[in-house]
C-alpha cells in the first residue's frame, strides 16, 4: 500500500491553521477542521490507525457544523457556549439519541494528537531494535487507553501489530520533511 493517499501541501496545512484564528482571537472551526484533515492526509497510510481515530472525530465535528444547530458551531467558543447553555456539558451520560458533543469530541481529537506526539517522540528517540508497534502501544496506553473500554483496548492492541516497519515510518516522516523544506524554499 502507498504511504501517501493524497499529495500533501504544507502551505495548505499552514494556511488552514493560520486562518483558523479570527482577528478577535476565536478559533474558527471550519478552518481548524480543514487543518486537521490536511494533517491526517500528510500522515498517510503509515499512520492509518491514528489518522482513522482523528478522522472519525473530524467527521463528528463536521456533522455538527452542517446540522440544524450549525450556526452554534462556527467557533470553538460559540460551540462551548451553546453546549453549556443547552445543559449538554457535564459528567453524566447523554441520551443515545444525541450525537457525541462537540466539546467532548474536540477533547478526544486533542487526545489523539497527544498520542501521535508521544509516539513520534518515542520513535525518534528509539534504538534500531525497538518495535514501532510496541512504541505506538505504549503511547496509546498513556494517552487514550484510560478512556477506552477493555474491548476497544484489545482491538487497538491487534491494530498496532499491523503497523509498518520502522523503515517505512521513517520514509513517511522524511517525505514530510522534504515537502516542508521544498515549500519553504
Amino acid at each position: 500500500l502507498p504511504l501517501w493517499d493524497k499529495e500533501f501541501d504544507i502551505r495548505q496545512l499552514q494556511w488552514a491553521f493560520s486562518a483558523s484564528l479570527s482577528p478577535q482571537g476565536e478559533v474558527l472551526l471550519g478552518e481548524y477542521l480543514h487543518g486537521w484533515r490536511q494533517l491526517m492526509d500528510a500522515l498517510g497510510m503509515a499512520f492509518e490507525l491514528i489518522s482513522r481515530e482523528a478522522q472519525s472525530k473530524i467527521g463528528i465535528m463536521q456533522r455538527h457544523r452542517e446540522g440544524p444547530q450549525g450556526p452554534h458551531y462556527c467557533t470553538v467558543q460559540s460551540m462551548v457556549d451553546f453546549e453549556l447553555a443547552s445543559g449538554f456539558v457535564g459528567f453524566w451520560s447523554l441520551p443515545a439519541r444525541l450525537p457525541p458533543l462537540g466539546c467532548r469530541t474536540l477533547l478526544r481529537l486533542h487526545r489523539t494528537v497527544k498520542w501521535l506526539e508521544l509516539f513520534l517522540q518515542r520513535l525518534g528517540a528509539s534504538q534500531e531494535d525497538e518495535s514501532p508497534s510496541w512504541m505506538c502501544a505504549e503511547a496509546y496506553r498513556v494517552t487514550l487507553a484510560p478512556y477506552h473500554s477493555w474491548w476497544v483496548q484489545q482491538a487497538a492492541a491487534l491494530a498496532f501489530l499491523a503497523l509498518p516497519s520502522r523503515q517505512e515510518l521513517y520514509h513517511t516522516i522524511v517525505r514530510a520533511e522534504q515537502l516542508v523544506a521544498r515549500a519553504l524554499s
